[in-house]
This record gives C-alpha cells, structure tokens and sequence, in this order.
C-alpha cells in the first residue's frame, strides 16, 4: 500500500511540476515581459515551492540568489531567474521522491 502511495505522490507532483511549465512557457511565448507574465510566474513560483516543500524551498533559500546573479537576472518573475528556480526546485522535488523511496524501502 505505500509503494502506490509513493508512486501516486510521485506521478502527481512531477506531472503537477511539468504543468507548471507548461503554463509559464506558454505565457512567455509572447516574448514580453509585462505583467502577464510576471504575475503567471510569481503564481508558478509559488506553486512549485509548495510542490517540492520541504527540501525544494530549503534548497532555493541557498541557492536562487547565486544562480540569479550569475545568469545575470534582474527580476525574480523574469524568464531566466524564473528557469532556473523551476530547475532547482524540480532536482529537489525528484531527490525528495528517491529518499522517500528509500526511506519506505529501509523500513520494511
């Protein structure tokens, strides 16, 4: 029963993930950074951090500034900060499914 648990929680909040950004590229597809698409992705960037909470926000709070400032973004609701805070929260979403595959697998 908690190996469909999983793989339910596992399908669920990927596909939720992929929807997501789905959703923020095809506002972007107009190419223009107006309000738009700004609110879109403060709501994607929200979404996500409820998705991949826990490790996906903690991981976020140490890492979206340096990969902000390296990609040189100047707003966090614009496409390449909102790119790579979707990548990060997405490695941990998928790194939170395998330990808490482990962690059901240990138990038994």
């Amino acid at each position: 029963m908690t190996r469909k648990i999983w793989l339910a929680y596992s399908i669920v909040t990927v596909v939720a993930a992929l929807v997501l950004l789905a959703i923020y590229v095809n506002a972007y597809d107009d190419y223009d950074v107006g309000d738009r698409l700004r609110g879109v992705g403060r709501f994607a960037r929200h979404a996500m951090a409820l998705i991949s909470a826990p490790l996906g926000p903690l991981a976020g709070f140490f890492v979206d500034k340096p990969l902000e400032r390296a990609f040189g973004c100047a707003d966090p609701n614009e496409p390449c900060a909102f790119f790579s805070y979707w990548n990060m929260r997405f490695v941990a979403l998928v790194a939170q499914i395998v330990l808490l595959r482990w962690a059901l697998a240990r138990r038994r």
